[in-house]
């Protein structure tokens, strides 16, 4: 009788110790999916490389695929649309337009699950200074319609507020 009561209680705790490791294994694996769910908006790198681009080049790319070409290491299976002005990254939709030869805009849009985490980002740059925008993500109707260069008001219809400039350069004339 005692031998089946030690048996008992050692299969009792072997059980507490599976139904333990099991459970913080599955909390585990939903944070490591909520993580990967979660959009990470790189506006800043897109606009580093975009005015190394213009260092080199004197002017922003006509395209992503040229931004690719001299930037960005090749062949990392980039799939671009929107005629090369458009990429997928971590969740966050790039929509890049050169407006003049100095002179682009770029819109960040956030997708997934997750969306209504992050904001959606919309910068109007050029070699010396760039405007941001911030916003609340943007209802898949709004993306759609989104254009490469709204106004003020369009910006505020869509909920975007402007940040701060940011000086990225000196103007020499």
């Amino acid at each position: 009788m005692m031998n089946r009561l030690r048996i008992s209680l050692v299969l009792v705790g072997l059980v507490i110790v599976f139904v333990s490791v099991a459970y913080v294994y599955t909390l585990w694996a939903a944070e490591r999916q909520r993580a990967a769910d979660l959009p990470v908006e790189a506006t800043s790198m897109m606009i580093r490389d975009l005015l190394a681009f213009h260092k080199r080049r004197g002017s922003f790319p006509s395209d992503l695929k040229q931004l690719e070409s001299v930037m960005w290491e090749q062949n990392k299976g980039r799939e671009f649309s929107n005629g090369d002005r458009g990429f997928t990254h971590l969740n966050y939709f790039y929509l890049y337009t050169r407006l003049e030869h100095h002179r682009y805009s770029l819109w960040a849009v956030p997708l997934g699950q997750a969306r209504d985490e992050v904001p959606t980002m919309f910068v109007i740059g050029s070699p010396e200074v760039y405007r941001r925008w911030k916003g609340a993500a943007l209802s898949l109707k709004s993306v759609s319609g989104i254009k490469a260069n709204p106004t003020e008001i369009e910006l505020g219809v869509l909920g975007l507020v402007e940040q701060p400039k940011v000086v990225t350069g000196s103007r020499t004339k």
